[in-house]
């Protein structure tokens, strides 16, 4: 064979190459996906949508169903909501009205009608039985419509006088991991959510004056007479959320070539909140791993919480937007942030392993202070809001027992020195112990393994080790137990 025929034949395998790949399923076909419909009727406080599921079984065990969370029916009745009797007042300053998702028509491809059950407690579980099992690698696609009622809450879901608050609204696929379907209900206390990543393409139909925050990016918007329609995507995403409201004020800049943006309604106090959100981004890029999207919002929203977060998104008491609460303001939007990095890329189970996120997320804030206001105020800070209240809680507390799950929890003030306080004080110690550079490396590596993935405790305890070269665990077991 000659130099010019060694030639043609290494170029035809170039071709044959770039024809294989380009007609092979790209790399993303195993993540579910999600198209919905959605018409937002702001007179009645209500949704109609249709929605479209693409999920792919990727464990060795065929499936004869598949299930999804209802989570806005968690707030149908007054006996069974996700509150403490303390927190009502605060929930729903103007009564108890009903909030709750109506499934509709439940069909596969083809049309071929679902058969379907909701299951207890208060229909929050939707159980979708397949035509046949499911098994390893194999696609189904799953049709339904719905009605989704919002309650005059100020809450994740929910309304007060200036926004509309659209957390955990629609039916989403509940994770099948070992323990099997995790259809745990709508707890009281923490994130009650788990979830995989998954791509989502939403039409959204809403009054023209109405401004929306949302995960992802909004790619059009047009005008129809008095309404507007949004076509939103967000791709590798846990979950998908907005914010509504005519009053909305916008700013906005970049940092790192990310598009940072605050909704608020208070200039001062909102361009201040844009200010945090971009020293929070800029220092978690540099700190723990670049942040993976092109987008993100902190919106001022009726929400009596503090603070929660989304993907791409976090809503923010309107209440911080204050002189007096400046200091609150900053805290909470930089914890927040963080949690786009543990939570949102990096996910966990927050039922069962909810000191992971939250821990980790509390002490990523305290890395922030010590960036941005010093060494001395981070360590005052640590000892005053963290270990400070850990040691008064641990007063009159014995079992502190990182073990437990949500379900287990019977006061706000016991989760929150649990998962969040004793979590901190857990990377405190362990940057302690094994120095800043190797901590630093800890968590980006922690980052970068499990981007997109959901990580356990044992799998933090490997990434430690394996970047030390220590064994760890008596730490942790100290720690534990």
């Amino acid at each position: 064979m000659n130099i010019k025929q060694k030639a043609l034949l290494g170029l035809a395998i170039i071709v044959i190459i770039g024809l294989v790949l380009y007609f092979l399923p790209n790399n993303h076909s195993e993540i579910t996906s999600y198209i919905i419909d959605a018409q937002y009727n702001d007179q009645d406080k209500a949704i109609s949508a249709t929605q479209t599921v693409r999920y792919t079984n990727t464990n060795d065990i065929p499936l004869k169903a598949i299930y999804f969370h209802l989570y806005p029916n968690a707030f149908k009745s007054q006996e069974n909501l996700p509150f403490t009797k303390e927190e009502l007042p605060f929930a729903y300053p103007d009564g108890f009205q009903s909030g709750f998702i109506e499934i509709g028509k439940v069909t596969f491809d083809n049309d071929l009608p679902a058969t379907y059950e909701l299951e207890e407690p208060n229909g929050e579980i939707l159980k979708v039985t397949l035509p046949k099992e499911l098994e390893k690698g194999e696609v189904i696609q799953i049709n339904m419509s719905y009605k989704v009622q919002l309650p005059p809450c100020r809450s994740r879901f929910g309304y007060g006088k200036n926004t509309v608050q659209l957390g955990n609204w629609y039916p989403i696929v509940s994770v099948f991991d070992k323990n099997g379907w995790n259809n745990d209900p709508y707890y009281i206390f923490g994130d009650p959510f788990y979830s995989d990543i998954a791509n989502y393409k939403v039409k959204l139909t809403i009054p023209k004056d109405i401004v929306v925050a949302s995960t992802g990016e909004i790619k059009e918007e047009k005008n129809y007479g008095d309404s507007k329609k949004l076509v939103i995507e967000a791709k590798k995403v846990r979950d998908f959320a907005m914010v509504l409201s005519p009053k909305f004020k916008v700013a906005e800049k970049e940092i790192d070539g990310i598009k940072v943006k605050s909704y608020y309604f208070t200039e001062e106090y909102g361009n201040k909140a844009l200010k945090f959100a971009g020293d929070a981004i800029k220092f978690y890029n540099d700190y723990i791993g670049r942040y993976p999207y092109k987008q993100y919002s902190v919106v001022q929203t009726d929400f009596y919480m503090g603070g929660m977060e989304y993907p791409n998104l976090v809503m923010i008491s309107k209440d911080l937007y204050t002189k007096a609460n400046l200091f609150n303001l900053e805290y909470i939007i930089a914890h927040e942030t963080a949690h786009q990095w543990w939570y949102g890329v990096v996910g966990n189970n927050q039922i069962r392993e909810s000191w992971l996120d939250e821990g980790l997320t509390e002490y990523s804030t305290i890395l922030y202070i010590e960036r941005y206001y010093g060494k001395a105020t981070a360590e005052e800070v640590y000892r005053l809001v963290i270990e400070g209240e850990f040691n008064k809680f641990l007063k009159t507390n014995s079992d502190i027992s990182f073990a437990k799950t949500l379900a287990d929890f019977k006061e706000w003030k016991e989760y929150t020195n649990i998962a969040y306080n004793k979590g901190a004080m857990v990377f405190h110690n362990l940057r302690r112990l094994i120095g800043e550079e190797e901590f630093k490396k800890v968590l980006q590596t922690f980052y970068e393994t499990y981007k997109y993935k959901i990580a356990t405790t044992q799998n933090l305890i490997d990434v430690v080790d394996n970047v030390t070269g220590r064994d760890t665990g008596g730490f942790f077991q100290e720690w534990f137990y």
